[in-house]
Formats: structure tokens, sequence, C-alpha cells
């Protein structure tokens, strides 16, 4: 019998996202009432010494934001990263063709700063592309879910 996930690729994080990284797809937001969002995000990578740091645009319908993340190579299968809104690090496993980051983030909530807890799943198509879900929930209730195609330019 042929296998056919064989012909998978192993997600190579710090290639994929080296050089220009653009993802579009949608927020849904579950509190009060569900809302679809518009999302566009560029990143630019640069991976060097072991380091990999990204510059994010994020574009949220009409709302601008610029982060920037560093994720340090422990192996290859594990990053540690960081970013100013981060509480703590970040934990980025790969194994094969799918990555998992789990982290706690400062989100700004009808302008309260919320702690929330972000559980990103991302899946390696091709070598241009990224299927990415994530779960942002906070005290285990699901408050908002992220879908993103990534494409690498």
């Amino acid at each position: 019998m042929i296998n056919k996930y064989s012909n998978f690729k192993n997600l190579k994080f710090e290639e994929f996202f080296s050089g220009k990284v653009i993802a579009k797809g949608n927020l849904i937001v579950f509190y009060p009432k569900i809302t679809f969002k518009n999302l566009y995000v560029v990143f630019q990578g640069i991976f060097k010494d072991g380091q990999l740091s990204l510059s994010e645009k994020y574009i949220e319908n009409d709302k601008e934001i610029i982060r920037n993340w560093v994720f340090k190579k422990k192996t290859n299968n594990l990053f540690i990263g960081s970013e100013k809104n981060v509480i703590g690090k970040i934990t980025v496993n790969i194994e094969k063709n799918h990555l998992k980051m789990k982290y706690r983030f400062k989100l700004l909530i009808w302008k309260f700063t919320v702690s929330v807890l972000i559980n990103d799943y991302m899946f390696l198509i091709n070598d241009k592309e990224i299927v990415n879900t994530t779960y942002v929930s906070k005290f285990g209730i699901n408050l908002a879910k992220v879908v993103l195609l990534y494409k690498k330019i």
C-alpha cells in the first residue's frame, strides 16, 4: 500500500519565515456576538546566528499594528520566542510538517488590557504555503479563532 502522506515535506521554521511572507484570512470573534474581521499580515524575517527575527505588519480591517518577534533556535524541533506583548516565553514545537506555538498574549479589548492564551497551529502544505489556525481563549473559554493562509514570496 502506498503511503499518500509520505510526500509531505518537513517544516523548517527558520527557512520558511526568512524573507517575505504574506498571510491572508479571517479573525472570528465569538463574544459578545460573532463577528468576522479580514486579516492581512506581512512578515519580513532574517535568520542569523541561530536567531529568527520577524517584523510583522498586522492589518485587521483598517487597524494596523507592528510587532517584532524573536525566536532562538534550541534544536531543529524547538524554538523559544519573545515579543513585547507576550507574557513569559513562546514555545515553538515542530514535528514533521506541522508546528505548535503556545503563549500568553496581552490584548487590548474595550480599552482594557487582557491576558489571553494563544494556541497556534501551522501546517506546511508545500514549499510556499502554510495553513494556520489560532485559538484565543481565557479561562478555558474560546474567545476567537484565526484562520490564515501564509504564502512565501
